[in-house]
């Protein structure tokens, strides 16, 4: 039997990072590499092919928070959960398109703009500020509110050039140059069958 209170367990909010709904059709997630420490649910953009905190601008998209299948960053501390973050040169996914729970900055109502602050958290967005999505549920400053991305290409998204080799352990494409020429064989001359002859019968080995 289910049980009547909701929140017996828990709120109904989300935690940051958390994606709202599980539909694959809808989400849009890609695999990046951090260029900076990130924290749960915060936007970012692309720096030389690596991923950091938007700053006030577009976005790349989102953080989706770390599903905890080992404990490597998790300590004894009670606070290890709270404080945990993606941290630089690590792999994790990102958000482009859909429904995903953000950290807010400042009080935010459903069906309000969003806008990201100097930090990459969420805020309602105001004259000026570049807008980013939609939220879908309200929120208070410190908690978190579900917002709505689309892909976006605008000009801050990406900046710098390609990936640098910041992290070369194995993480960059190898684009040492390979001598890729077909290996080239001299034509061989005059008759190949030259001084054979035919035999009087199949028995033999002959051709007739």
């Amino acid at each position: 039997m289910a049980i009547p209170d909701g929140t017996l367990y828990g709120t109904r909010e989300l935690g940051a990072g958390q994606l709202a709904t599980n539909d694959d059709l809808t989400n849009k997630i890609f695999t990046e590499q951090a260029g900076g420490d990130i924290d749960y649910g915060q936007a970012v953009v692309i720096k030389d092919g690596l991923v950091v905190r938007a700053n006030k601008s577009h976005i790349y998209g989102v953080a989706i928070r770390r599903r905890h299948i080992n404990g490597d960053h998790l300590y004894p501390d009670a606070n290890s959960m709270a404080t945990d973050h993606f941290y630089q040169g690590e792999w994790l996914s990102i958000l482009r398109d859909g429904n995903i729970s953000v950290p807010l900055s400042a009080d935010v109502n459903a069906r309000e703009n969003a806008a990201v602050d100097e930090n990459g958290n969420f805020k309602v967005a105001g004259a000026g500020d570049k807008v980013v999505g939609v939220f879908l549920t309200e929120g208070n400053k410190g908690k978190t509110a579900i917002v709505s991305i689309t892909p976006q290409n605008d000009t801050d998204v990406v900046t710098g050039s390609g990936r640098t080799s910041a992290y070369p352990n194995g993480n960059d494409v190898d684009t040492t140059e390979q001598d890729t020429a077909p290996a080239t064989t001299t034509p061989s001359t005059g008759d190949n069958n030259a001084g054979a002859t035919n035999t009087d019968s199949n028995k033999q080995g002959g051709n007739k």
